[in-house]
């Protein structure tokens, strides 16, 4: 008899010991986070998106009830937080900002991280928009105007850009291939050097993000087209390149990722933080104020472009690079 009361109390506590392991990943799942988060920002402190990321932060730090702390990594053009997310702890406690350029610069040189295999897609959040921009005195008054002389001028219009291989650059570039005209590049360190160029006449044009709008705004500048699919609310008279007749868009989007394999749970209960932050009225001010576009996209979808992406991305890049060759 008392052997099997002993029986029975020994399995009675092994079940419960069962139980209790079963439970303690679901339980530290539906508690996370229990500490502040890390937020990598790859570009430097008081840039575009480090100003987009700071109130992305505050506003999901107050979703999760943990403060989510920006730290600031520039270098290797925008790519350090993927990098870093490589060699992560895959705990949810360290994310990045991840910009399209993840996707490009390993069709460039070697990286320390594969965009496929490497990361955790967890919120796509906006879009940047770019805008092609002359001097108001510029003899260019439509884009049609600036690409047939573009076509006509063999040494090329000269645009500048904040870098090579960025948005701007592969956009310009597939312009000039599909439409057979001709473009100079000069690529700048940032947009207040490119605005700077345009202004002294250094360069004929600058391909810039909403930067340029005070100076539109002032009278200093015409936008001539935007490289977006749709035409931006800031600059509501300037055509896509679509309307006047060619096939060419720059959608450039930025998102939140983490290491690769992080809990569901755990990427669900961010993903919702994130989704909640973009209604934020302060996040919805600096978003606006720099002409950024919402293009919400959860995990799985935000997962399925990331490998469009990368795909799409090597094509543009071998392009430009036969192009470049052939020049």
């Amino acid at each position: 008899m008392q052997r099997r009361r002993f029986f029975r109390v020994a399995l009675a506590t092994t079940g419960l010991a069962l139980t209790a392991s079963l439970g303690t990943p679901a339980l530290a799942a539906d508690d996370f986070p229990t500490r502040p988060i890390r937020l990598i920002v790859p570009y430097g402190a008081g840039g575009v998106t480090d100003q987009v990321a700071r109130a992305l932060a505050d506003a999901a730090g107050r979703e999760l009830g943990q403060s989510i702390v920006v730290e600031n990594k520039p270098g290797v053009s925008g790519t350090l937080g993927a990098t870093q997310m490589a060699t992560t702890e895959p705990d949810g406690y360290t994310l990045s900002m991840a910009p399209v350029v993840i996707f490009r610069l390993p069709h460039v040189q070697k990286m320390r991280y594969d965009p496929l295999k490497d990361l955790t897609y967890i919120s796509m959040i906006a879009d940047y928009n770019f805008a092609v921009a002359v001097k108001k005195d510029a003899k260019w008054q439509t884009m049609q105007e600036l690409i047939a002389d573009a076509k006509a001028n063999k040494k090329g219009i000269s645009y500048g850009t904040t870098g090579i291989y960025g948005s701007q650059h592969l956009t310009i570039s597939e312009l000039a291939r599909v439409s057979q005209s001709n473009w100079t590049h000069v690529p700048y360190k940032g947009d207040a050097e490119a605005i700077t160029a345009l202004l002294s006449g250094s360069s004929d044009v600058a391909v810039l993000s909403n930067t340029l709008l005070p100076y539109v705004q002032g009278g200093q500048m015409r936008v001539l087209a935007t490289l977006s699919e749709k035409r931006a609310a800031d600059f509501p008279n300037a055509p896509t390149l679509k309307e006047i007749g060619y096939p060419v868009w720059s959608n450039s989007p930025f998102g939140i990722v983490g290491p690769a394999n992080m809990k569901p749970a755990v990427v669900k209960r961010l993903d919702e933080a994130f989704r909640n932050a973009l209604k934020d009225p302060k996040f919805l001010n600096v978003t606006r104020q720099y002409g950024m576009v919402s293009n919400y996209m959860n995990p799985e979808q935000y997962t399925a472009y990331a490998q469009k992406a990368f795909k799409s991305e090597g094509e543009i890049i071998a392009r430009l690079a036969e192009a470049m060759k052939n020049q």
